[in-house]
Protein backbone atom coordinates (compact mmCIF):
# COMPACT_ATOMS: atom_id res chain seq x y z
CA UNK A 1 0.00 0.00 0.00
CA UNK A 2 3.05 2.41 0.84
CA UNK A 3 5.56 0.97 -1.34
CA UNK A 4 5.20 4.03 -4.20
CA UNK A 5 7.16 6.18 -1.26
CA UNK A 6 10.57 3.73 -1.84
CA UNK A 7 10.20 5.55 -5.01
CA UNK A 8 10.21 8.96 -3.94
CA UNK A 9 13.87 9.25 -3.11
CA UNK A 10 13.92 13.03 -2.64
CA UNK A 11 11.78 12.86 0.47
CA UNK A 12 13.40 12.58 4.12
CA UNK A 13 12.01 9.39 5.90
CA UNK A 14 10.71 11.40 8.66
CA UNK A 15 8.37 13.39 6.17
CA UNK A 16 6.85 9.74 5.10
CA UNK A 17 6.35 8.57 8.59
CA UNK A 18 4.53 11.52 9.03
CA UNK A 19 2.38 11.76 6.42
CA UNK A 20 1.53 7.50 7.49
CA UNK A 21 1.22 8.03 11.10
CA UNK A 22 -1.33 11.03 10.01
CA UNK A 23 -3.50 9.18 7.18
CA UNK A 24 -3.64 6.71 10.10
CA UNK A 25 -4.93 9.55 12.51
CA UNK A 26 -2.61 8.54 15.02
CA UNK A 27 -0.87 11.63 17.38
CA UNK A 28 2.82 11.16 17.61
CA UNK A 29 2.33 9.91 21.41
CA UNK A 30 -0.09 6.99 20.10
CA UNK A 31 2.45 5.98 17.88
CA UNK A 32 5.14 6.06 20.27
CA UNK A 33 2.55 4.14 22.58
CA UNK A 34 1.72 1.44 19.77
CA UNK A 35 5.67 1.09 18.39
CA UNK A 36 7.19 1.06 22.32
CA UNK A 37 9.81 3.62 21.13
CA UNK A 38 10.00 7.04 23.27
CA UNK A 39 7.93 10.01 22.63
CA UNK A 40 10.54 11.80 21.71
CA UNK A 41 12.64 9.56 19.70
CA UNK A 42 9.60 9.28 17.43
CA UNK A 43 9.48 13.45 17.70
CA UNK A 44 13.36 13.08 16.32
CA UNK A 45 12.43 10.67 13.67
CA UNK A 46 9.67 13.18 12.36
CA UNK A 47 11.90 16.12 12.58
CA UNK A 48 14.96 14.28 11.05
CA UNK A 49 17.03 14.93 13.73
CA UNK A 50 17.62 10.97 14.22
CA UNK A 51 18.27 8.15 12.17
CA UNK A 52 15.91 4.68 12.28
CA UNK A 53 17.48 1.76 13.20
CA UNK A 54 16.50 -1.14 11.52
CA UNK A 55 14.80 -2.49 14.60
CA UNK A 56 13.09 0.76 15.20
CA UNK A 57 11.85 0.66 11.51
CA UNK A 58 10.58 -2.83 12.51
CA UNK A 59 8.73 -1.60 15.29
CA UNK A 60 7.36 1.72 13.42
CA UNK A 61 5.79 -0.81 10.80
CA UNK A 62 4.16 -3.23 12.94
CA UNK A 63 2.27 0.01 14.68
CA UNK A 64 1.53 1.56 11.34
CA UNK A 65 0.59 -1.70 9.72
CA UNK A 66 2.86 -1.33 6.70
CA UNK A 67 3.79 -4.75 5.38
CA UNK A 68 7.30 -3.89 3.71
CA UNK A 69 10.25 -4.94 5.84
CA UNK A 70 12.67 -2.50 7.07
CA UNK A 71 10.67 0.06 4.94
CA UNK A 72 11.42 3.24 6.84
CA UNK A 73 15.10 2.07 7.01
CA UNK A 74 15.19 1.54 3.36
CA UNK A 75 13.56 5.08 2.58
CA UNK A 76 16.20 6.35 5.48
CA UNK A 77 18.54 5.31 2.67
CA UNK A 78 17.23 5.97 -0.38
CA UNK A 79 17.04 9.57 1.06
CA UNK A 80 20.67 9.47 2.01
CA UNK A 81 21.88 8.13 -1.37
CA UNK A 82 20.12 11.10 -2.98
CA UNK A 83 22.11 13.71 -0.94
CA UNK A 84 24.98 12.47 -1.83
CA UNK A 85 24.94 12.31 -4.90
CA UNK A 86 23.12 15.60 -5.25
CA UNK A 87 26.19 17.01 -3.24
CA UNK A 88 28.38 15.21 -5.77
CA UNK A 89 26.69 17.12 -8.63
CA UNK A 90 27.22 20.16 -6.67
CA UNK A 91 30.92 20.45 -7.62
CA UNK A 92 32.65 23.59 -8.90
CA UNK A 93 31.45 25.08 -11.80
CA UNK A 94 33.57 25.67 -15.53
CA UNK A 95 33.84 29.61 -15.97
CA UNK A 96 30.37 29.57 -17.75
CA UNK A 97 30.97 33.26 -19.23
CA UNK A 98 33.77 31.49 -21.55
CA UNK A 99 31.26 29.50 -23.33
CA UNK A 100 28.58 31.04 -25.84
CA UNK A 101 25.37 29.30 -25.04
CA UNK A 102 24.99 28.79 -28.85
CA UNK A 103 27.52 26.14 -28.59
CA UNK A 104 24.42 24.63 -26.51
CA UNK A 105 22.22 25.35 -28.84
CA UNK A 106 19.76 22.28 -28.54
CA UNK A 107 19.67 21.90 -24.80
CA UNK A 108 19.20 24.27 -21.43
CA UNK A 109 22.60 25.59 -21.26
CA UNK A 110 22.06 26.78 -17.31
CA UNK A 111 21.17 23.09 -16.12
CA UNK A 112 23.88 21.45 -17.83
CA UNK A 113 25.52 18.91 -15.41
CA UNK A 114 28.71 19.47 -16.07
CA UNK A 115 30.04 16.17 -14.56
CA UNK A 116 27.19 13.86 -15.94
CA UNK A 117 27.45 15.86 -19.48
CA UNK A 118 31.24 15.90 -19.47
CA UNK A 119 31.88 13.26 -22.35
CA UNK A 120 29.23 15.59 -24.47
CA UNK A 121 30.36 18.76 -23.29
CA UNK A 122 34.11 18.00 -24.26
CA UNK A 123 32.88 16.63 -27.25
CA UNK A 124 31.32 19.45 -28.51
CA UNK A 125 33.79 22.50 -27.34
CA UNK A 126 36.71 20.73 -29.05
CA UNK A 127 34.69 19.39 -32.33
CA UNK A 128 32.64 23.40 -32.84
CA UNK A 129 34.04 25.88 -29.44
CA UNK A 130 36.04 28.65 -29.99
CA UNK A 131 39.40 28.93 -28.77
CA UNK A 132 38.30 30.85 -24.94
CA UNK A 133 35.66 27.96 -24.91
CA UNK A 134 38.27 25.12 -25.64
CA UNK A 135 40.82 26.49 -23.09
CA UNK A 136 38.10 26.24 -20.72
CA UNK A 137 37.50 22.75 -20.84
CA UNK A 138 41.06 22.05 -20.90
CA UNK A 139 41.04 23.97 -17.43
CA UNK A 140 38.07 22.74 -15.66
CA UNK A 141 39.05 18.76 -16.80
CA UNK A 142 42.14 18.42 -17.35
CA UNK A 143 43.94 17.80 -20.06
CA UNK A 144 44.42 13.66 -19.13
CA UNK A 145 40.40 13.30 -18.82
CA UNK A 146 40.09 14.96 -21.85
CA UNK A 147 42.69 13.17 -23.88
CA UNK A 148 40.57 10.14 -22.65
CA UNK A 149 37.40 11.11 -23.39
CA UNK A 150 38.45 12.53 -27.00
CA UNK A 151 40.27 8.99 -27.76
CA UNK A 152 37.18 6.81 -26.98
CA UNK A 153 35.50 8.98 -29.76
CA UNK A 154 34.66 6.88 -32.50
CA UNK A 155 32.16 9.01 -34.08
CA UNK A 156 33.87 10.38 -37.83
CA UNK A 157 31.53 13.20 -37.64
CA UNK A 158 33.40 16.52 -37.69
CA UNK A 159 36.80 14.14 -36.89
CA UNK A 160 38.59 17.10 -38.87
CA UNK A 161 37.82 19.45 -36.88
CA UNK A 162 38.37 17.68 -33.72
CA UNK A 163 41.67 16.53 -34.56
CA UNK A 164 42.66 20.04 -35.55
CA UNK A 165 41.45 21.53 -32.18
CA UNK A 166 43.33 18.44 -30.36
CA UNK A 167 46.89 19.13 -32.01
CA UNK A 168 46.47 22.68 -31.72
CA UNK A 169 45.55 22.94 -28.19
CA UNK A 170 46.46 19.80 -26.58
CA UNK A 171 49.71 19.40 -28.86
CA UNK A 172 49.61 15.48 -29.87
CA UNK A 173 47.26 13.62 -31.74
CA UNK A 174 44.58 10.90 -30.38
CA UNK A 175 44.41 7.23 -32.03
CA UNK A 176 40.56 6.55 -32.35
Amino acid sequence: MYEQYLTYHHIPCGAVLDRIRTKEHLTQRELASRSEIPYQRINDFIANRRRISPENSLKLEKALGVDYQCFFYQIQTNYEIFLATSHISEQPQPDKSRFRKALFWDTDFESLDWQRNAEWIIQRAFEYGNENEIKETIRYYGKAKITKVLGDIKDSWNSENRNNNIQKYLGHEIEN
